[in-house]
């Protein structure tokens, strides 16, 4: 038996679940961060932060349909267990690399700027 109409459905919910739920959450989450690093400048935090997300569903949507092209023959539920895992793995590890490098350079931004802003009294 192929098994791989029913890999394929559970990688579409299972990532489509991850990736609109946390991408809510990090753009809830990230605002105040934003404000934080713009000193309290609403627009230009809401603008980054919009448009952080568009990246992040542009990145995440194309990575997950190109993981559809690259698949194995699935025969059998051994199989689709370890598919199913790396695939779905991979979506969480790329979320957490992509979120950390983002995090990592608003910081340096904010440092920057601060030290800057310090010098220019």
């Amino acid at each position: 038996m192929n098994y791989n109409i029913i890999a394929y459905g559970i990688y579409l919910i299972v990532t489509i679940y991850v990736v609109v739920i946390v991408g809510g959450i990090i753009h809830k989450n990230g605002r105040p961060f934003l404000l934080n690093v713009f000193h309290g400048n609403a627009s230009l935090a809401d603008s980054v932060n919009n448009l952080l997300l568009a990246g992040y569903y542009l990145v995440n949507i194309g990575y997950s349909v190109i993981a559809l092209k690259i698949w194995e023959k699935v025969a059998l539920v051994r199989e689709l267990v370890e598919i199913l895992s790396f695939k779905i793995g991979m979506i969480v590890l790329i979320l957490g690399l992509m979120h950390l490098f983002n995090i990592s350079v608003l910081l340096i931004t904010e440092r920057k700027y601060r030290k800057t802003n310090s010098l220019n009294p």
